[in-house]
């Protein structure tokens, strides 16, 4: 089962993976502080999946296309709707758009399966 999302634009895709790089950061640095086992493990997993799709985005936007589909996993989409809303205060205007629009979008589809 995959989870499509269509016709995002690259200048979207670039902020998405922006931010999706912070969180994979913000994730890393406090993985060093947890006591709970399986927050640790839930955060390593966060992390790969993340990573892993850092590269797919890397790979569309220098596609040089101006539109592009993203095809995901259950998994993957969940993590990317957990830093879509995930609360950093630093998120200029566009961001923030940007990042609910995924969120919405992301939500939606995860509530039509």
């Amino acid at each position: 089962m995959k989870i499509i999302l269509k016709k995002i634009k690259i200048v979207d895709l670039e902020i998405i993976q922006s931010e999706l790089l912070k969180f994979i950061r913000n994730k890393v640095d406090n993985i060093s502080h947890c006591k709970d086992y399986e927050n640790y493990c839930n955060d390593i997993i966060v992390i790969d999946t993340l990573q892993s799709m850092f590269f797919i985005f890397r790979t569309k936007i220098e596609s040089k296309k101006s539109y592009t589909n993203i095809s995901l996993s259950p998994t993957q989409s969940v993590i990317l709707l957990y830093c879509c809303q995930w609360e950093r205060t630093e998120r200029n205007l566009e961001q923030r758009i940007t990042m609910q629009m995924i969120s919405d979008t992301i939500h939606q589809k995860l509530t039509n399966i």
